[in-house]
């Protein structure tokens, strides 16, 4: 149970970082906001993803 829980705020730390990251690169790079927040939401997206596989297995057994 526990290593579920730290993947699961692995994934959503990754996802708040790289939109940050996107966002704070605006200067530097012409397209980095759109590409932050591409990322960051497929992160967030994979992350439900897994959550909702864990717990529709840990509901089965």
């Amino acid at each position: 149970m526990q290593r579920q829980q730290s993947i699961t705020v692995l994934l959503l730390m990754l996802g708040i970082a790289a939109i940050s990251l996107g966002l704070a690169l605006k200067d530097v790079f012409e397209h980095s906001p759109t590409v932050g927040w591409l990322l960051g939401t497929a992160i967030l997206i994979g992350n439900s993803i897994y959550t909702g596989v864990q717990i529709k297995k840990k509901s089965h057994t």
